[in-house]
């Protein structure tokens, strides 16, 4: 009996571990993290800079953000921090 308790407890904190790694990974990004990034895309596409980037809740089914940098700079992002092209957004989405 001694012996398959080690093994038993290394298998379940194994799993525990494992589903931990798991579901950190599933959860979505911040608003903050989108943001950085789409700000990032916007420095190095025109050079700008990241102070010129802010963003607001959108009311469009399956997008969570648009991100505007200055008056011409565009990006529609879902809940998963994804780009998703919108044609009504301009011509750089």
């Amino acid at each position: 009996m001694h012996g398959l308790i080690l093994p038993l407890v290394a298998g379940l904190v194994g799993a525990g571990v494992l589903g931990l790694w798991l579901g950190m990974r599933a959860l979505p990004p911040t608003e903050t993290a989108i943001i950085e990034a789409q700000a990032a895309r916007y420095v190095a596409e025109t050079g700008g800079a990241p102070t010129d980037c802010a963003a607001r809740p959108a009311a469009i089914a399956g997008v969570r953000l648009i991100v505007t940098c200055r008056d011409d700079w565009v990006a529609a992002v879902d809940a998963l921090g994804r780009v998703v092209t919108l044609p009504d957004l301009g011509p750089r989405t």
